[in-house]
């Protein structure tokens, strides 16, 4: 199955932030129509799951951040745990695995004292990482 171009543009309004009724009003369709289209893509394959998307500046002392982390040892197992030990923290919403001098970069959001801790007391201490270097986001413009 091929994304028609119906769906190209839901899924973008949706990804840019846009709600189910916005949708429908700027496309002129019912609400059911774009619930149609989403588990139509859901069905098969083109979308994987429902993130809900937080507006964390609403939250009392907000921060986010984002974490180049090094480890010592890469092989497939070291990085499985490290990966199992990050997605139990609720600070972190986006964990990439890339290439280069760093092995993992982190999104983190939440408290700003929250973050700190977070960033010095459990992955700076864990075993297997090797180094890392914080970026503390001050601003973030929405495309």
């Amino acid at each position: 199955m091929q994304i028609k171009d119906t769906d190209s543009k839901i899924l973008n309004a949706l990804r840019h932030g846009d709600d189910v009724t916005k949708v429908a009003q700027d496309f002129k369709i019912p609400k059911s129509t774009v619930y149609y289209h989403l588990n139509k893509l859901k069905k098969a394959g083109f979308i994987k799951g429902v993130r809900v998307a937080m507006n964390y500046e609403q939250t009392k002392n907000h921060g986010s951040a984002m974490m180049l982390v090094s480890l010592t040892k890469t092989n497939a197992k070291d990085v499985k745990t490290f990966e199992d030990e990050m997605q139990k923290s609720t600070l972190i919403s986006d964990i990439y695995a890339v290439t280069g001098d760093w092995d993992f970069v982190l999104i983190l959001r939440g408290e700003k004292e929250e973050l700190t801790n977070f960033i010095m007391d459990s992955v700076q201490s864990m075993p297997n990482v090797n180094r890392t270097h914080s970026l503390f986001i001050m601003r973030h413009t929405e495309l």
